[in-house]
């Protein structure tokens, strides 16, 4: 490759890495009909879905040991936007619906590792729920999930509001307690750029090894 052809790569690969930037979104759920699939609110990128924590099988369906995870479970209907009023709750903060997440613990996934710099949820104006919960951020890995955060939660304080206090790097998955119902989630994320800052920083030591072998 010529030089000025390692300098242009390696120019539009910084680009693309400078050009990630931060995003900000308000997941509202009052645009859907009550029953409708939290899924139609969600931006690209981002999709909803019931959470089991339970381990991998091996090819005899027995448990394996040390690999219990949060995971999507495939079995799970769709999940719903609720009027609280279908449970006998208090209103939603953003009248009239909620994620519903009473029966089934929810995860908000990526598809693709994020840096997440700001987050924030509330829940629905009653008391019913528990204390001790937690909201928490994971990456994945291959056989396990690594913690990354959390923000503790009380779910029989109405209207309570969830916010991460600090950015979180490599965020694959975000996990809501079962028990309540969820609105105005709103975060703020970039992508990693792993792998265009991988390829840029090479590209550039290519153009720099290809100089001083003209020198």
């Amino acid at each position: 490759m010529r030089l000025q052809h390692l300098v242009l790569a390696a120019a539009l690969a910084a680009t693309s890495v400078s050009a990630l930037r931060a995003q900000s979104f308000v997941i509202g759920f009052d645009s859907l009909s009550d029953g409708s699939a939290a899924n139609l609110a969600a931006p690209a990128g981002v999709s909803f879905a019931v959470g089991s924590f339970s381990p991998d099988l091996d090819s005899e369906g027995d448990l394996i040991d040390g690999t219990t995870r949060w995971r999507v479970d495939t079995s799970a209907e769709s999940v719903l936007v609720r009027n609280p009023s279908f449970y006998d709750r208090g209103a939603a903060p953003s009248s009239p619906n909620a994620l519903d997440a009473v029966f089934d613990t929810v995860l908000v996934s990526f598809s693709s590792p994020q840096v997440v710099s700001g987050f924030s949820v509330r829940l629905d104006n009653d008391s019913f729920g528990f204390d001790g919960l937690a909201i928490e951020f994971y990456s994945v890995g291959a056989s396990t999930n690594t913690l990354l955060g959390s923000i503790p939660i009380d779910q029989a304080v109405p209207g309570f509001l969830a916010t991460l206090s600090g950015p979180l790097a490599g965020v694959d998955f975000v996990v809501l307690p079962a028990g309540a119902l969820y609105d105005d989630l709103s975060f703020t994320a970039v992508p990693e750029p792993s792998e265009w800052g991988v390829l840029a920083a090479g590209l550039m030591g290519a153009v720099a090894w290809v100089r001083s072998r003209r020198r």
